[in-house]
């Protein structure tokens, strides 16, 4: 028997467990969901065969180490800044690791070491990283081993509310956590990309004024905003002389324009105290007289409400707050996932243009778009591992061709696939 440990059962867990449980008799794997309490974990088991349900306390040294120890493989559902610690005591223990998120710089120093124990450490296998790399890998390298040469690389990514399910001004509910929402374009290091060969760097206070327009015709019109840093994926997808490298994130219009007045407000800052503006003062500060949509976004969410910024609570915080309530996705909503690739490639002296996009409505407030992009690949990569079906070892990302093309192929089978217009 193999023993899978998944930490966090949070929204996007639902999928990777369902998908686990499912399999979990044919390829004998006993699998344990921890969340806080026993009772929240068990909301996502069930009491199924094959499964535990624990609650599970990140701060116990001892009673971690002792879980982790019990088990062949851990997923780690945590929020981002907990996976250093779990990583180091699987480097510590000897255990295989698998996480949605960024590769962080702790995690990256770990790749020597990781290598040494003949460890996987895989991160960034989730919608957004994670079936970004996959998918753009596979049309990268089919373009260059036909010796084809890509001049231009733009991805986009939202996870976003779905048309019937869309019932406020911003035209967006939270299908992930809403703390990165709030937080997005904040953060160590600088926003960059590179276009028409000119590298391009802004700062968080510019990030929702520099957009650019995506139009899918009959699947809509989208804004796009930088995602972090660009650049360093020009090595890490073998883009050397690409002369426009560009990653961002899809919003319905004028979503952006009305974060961006939010940002300039200072409501969307993490830490110290509130100043509040009042409703005259901030449209005149923010040049909004002729502006009445704008405007309306505003007063539809309460931010000319004093009592929803009080001073002594961080803006962020009671921002947060605020949304969580009036973006909560209800039982009977559908969330909806865009992914869109731009890639522009020379073949001979023609120029051709590819757009490979996907579309994905969810079920319900519970089994999201969002759920299904992100659980998936995890558990897929997850069996692979324990399968011995991947060779590489290290802290690693799904942009190897041994990794994405048998986990792209069984998402082509379960419903995920691209649609791809070649011009």
């Amino acid at each position: 028997m193999k023993k899978i440990l998944i930490l966090g059962a949070g929204k996007s867990s639902i999928y990777l467990i369902d998908y686990l449980v499912e399999h979990a008799a044919t390829e004998q794997w006993e699998i344990t969901v921890g969340d806080l309490t026993t009772e929240l974990a068990l909301a996502k088991t069930k009491g199924r065969p094959h499964t535990t349900a624990i609650a599970f306390d990140i701060k116990d040294e001892d009673t971690r180490r002792a879980t982790i120890t019990a088990h062949d493989i851990v997923i780690s559902m945590l929020p981002a800044i907990l996976h250093t610690t779990i990583a180091e005591d699987c480097l510590l223990l000897g255990r295989n690791l698998v996480t949605p998120s960024y590769i962080s710089p702790a995690m990256k120093e770990m790749d020597e070491a990781v290598k040494t124990k003949g460890l996987i450490f895989m991160n960034e296998m989730g919608l957004d990283p994670g079936i970004d790399h996959m998918s753009a890998m596979q049309i990268i390298d089919e373009l260059q081993a036909q010796g084809k040469k890509i001049t231009s690389f733009r991805s986009h990514c939202g996870g976003l509310v779905a048309p019937e399910s869309d019932t406020n001004a911003w035209h967006y509910k939270f299908s992930w956590n809403p703390r990165n929402v709030i937080l997005a374009g904040q953060g160590d290091g600088g926003i960059k990309w590179k276009e028409n060969g000119d590298v391009r760097e802004i700062h968080y206070p510019q990030l929702f004024s520099h957009t650019s327009a995506i139009d899918l015709g009959a699947d809509g019109v989208y804004d796009s905003y930088p995602n972090r840093d660009s650049l360093k994926y020009i090595s890490e997808y073998h883009l050397d002389d690409v002369e426009t490298m560009y990653r961002g994130t899809l919003r319905v219009p004028p979503y952006c324009e009305a974060w961006d007045c939010l940002v300039s407000l200072g409501y969307t800052t993490p830490a110290g105290k509130t100043t509040f503006i009042p409703k005259e003062e901030a449209i005149a500060q923010l040049d909004l007289e002729g502006r009445p949509e704008i405007q309306y976004m505003l007063e539809e969410i309460g931010v000319f409400d004093a009592a929803n910024f009080p001073h002594d609570v961080p803006p962020a915080e009671s921002l947060q707050k605020l949304l969580e309530h009036k973006w909560k996705m209800q039982r009977n909503d559908k969330d909806l996932v865009v992914m869109v690739h731009e890639i522009d490639y020379l073949d001979g002296g023609t120029r051709h243009h590819i757009q490979s996009s996907l579309y994905l409505t969810g079920q319900d407030g519970e089994h999201t778009a969002m759920a299904l992009t992100v659980g998936l690949p995890l558990a897929i990569v997850t069996k692979l591992i324990l399968k011995n079906q991947i060779s590489l070892r290290g802290v690693l990302m799904p942009k190897h061709k041994e990794i994405y093309e048998p986990v792209m192929r069984e998402l082509g089978q379960l419903g995920i696939t691209f649609r791809e217009i070649v011009t």
